[in-house]
């Protein structure tokens, strides 16, 4: 038997083919609802929170200096006519480095010599003319008073050549100060004369690092040092060889300030510094001002509300977000450290928080939330 068709009847549709008809239309739009709620769901990149070892360090550069030196200077003027060591050269206590024309000390002690001669010959003749009046005096051929003439006398030519002596010992003195010694075993670390300089007493002619200890010596921003912040830990190393390290401790703060650089010295105590830590040595300091565990984030999940910083997090089971203010403790190159508001173990978003709003529901990437 054989099936066929109903034939169109006022030209409508039968009512099969149209109930058919209006079912496809209808799942065809839901499909399309579907697809399109799929695509208002937002894609968003999570990392979970965590609780990381966060170190506050500081550092900078300096350089080796001895902790004792000497500046050296002549004390008395002249003519440098000899100039025995450099800038970088060993010397031991007493050497001498450098020597002044001597002519005018030379003439002064010539002058000093002549004077005391005079003085003891005056004395010689005062004492004889004392011993023959008290003679004299036992005779009854002088009187008492002639006797104490003549003591005086004797007195006041002792007391005269006592002080032609003691200027014979100045000139003697000064003659020994046109030689400039060093006072300690070091090294000359800066020299500011050459020979035929004229140089004045007390001006300084060389620098001397005495041997033993050594600083490291830094130029501090004035800021840096206004907290109450103490060290719990500080290390040095050199620039060119950061292997070769010690340990450090601050030993001395200078309470002035360099108007010019905005800057203030700081004297760190090298502890057993190694033998290649020579002085004049570029070397950086490594600081650890505190540790503690904090959780931290990227640059690009802070977001704001109502002014203040805030981060996007995930609900677990909800997939939905959540805006949370936060504090932060401070910005490093490629994170932000957080002091509060974030709780270990909460997905932040770390991608895709340009367009959130508040419990809106997220795709979180797969493999995204570790």
């Amino acid at each position: 038997m054989v099936n066929e068709t109903p034939p169109l009847q006022g030209g409508r549709l039968p009512r099969v083919t149209l109930f058919a008809a209006l079912s496809l239309l209808t799942l065809t739009a839901c499909e399309g609802e579907n697809r399109k709620a799929e695509v208002d769901v937002p894609k968003v990149t999570v990392e979970v929170a965590k609780l990381d070892r966060d170190v506050l360090r500081a550092g900078g550069t300096g350089e080796i200096k001895a902790q004792v030196e000497s500046e050296l200077s002549f004390k008395v003027s002249g003519r440098v006519i000899e100039r025995r060591v450099g800038v970088g050269d060993r010397v031991t206590a007493g050497q001498v480095l450098a020597t002044l024309d001597s002519t005018e000390q030379l003439a002064d002690i010539e002058s000093a010599k002549a004077g005391v001669s005079a003085q003891d010959a005056t004395l010689r003749k005062t004492s004889s003319i004392l011993n023959r009046r008290k003679t004299l005096i036992q005779t009854g051929a002088l009187s008492q008073q002639e006797v104490d003439s003549a003591q005086q006398e004797y007195l006041s030519a002792q007391k005269d050549l006592d002080a032609a002596k003691a200027r014979l010992e100045v000139a003697q003195e000064a003659l020994r100060q046109t030689e400039l010694r060093a006072d300690a075993d070091g090294t000359i670390t800066a020299r500011n004369v050459e020979v035929g300089q004229v140089v004045q007493a007390s001006a300084t002619v060389f620098t001397l690092a005495h041997d033993g200890a050594r600083d490291a010596v830094f130029n501090v921003q004035e800021n840096a040092l206004s907290g109450e912040v103490r060290p719990i830990s500080l290390k040095v190393s050199l620039l060119s060889r950061p292997d070769i390290s010690a340990s450090a401790k601050i030993r001395e703060i200078s309470p002035t300030l360099d108007r010019a650089l905005g800057t203030v010295r700081v004297k760190l105590s090298i502890e057993n510094a190694p033998a290649d830590m020579t002085l004049g040595a570029a070397i950086v300091a490594d600081v650890v001002l505190g540790q503690q565990d904090r959780i931290s984030v990227p640059w690009q999940s802070i977001f704001s509300k109502k002014g203040s910083p805030a981060v996007w997090v995930v609900d677990r089971t909800a997939l939905t977000t959540e805006l949370k203010p936060v504090t932060i403790e401070r910005y490093d190159a490629d994170r932000v450290v957080l002091r509060s508001g974030i709780e270990p173990g909460e997905l932040v978003i770390v991608d895709g928080v340009q367009f959130l709003r508040e419990n809106q529901k997220v795709d979180v990437l797969k493999g995204a939330a570790q």
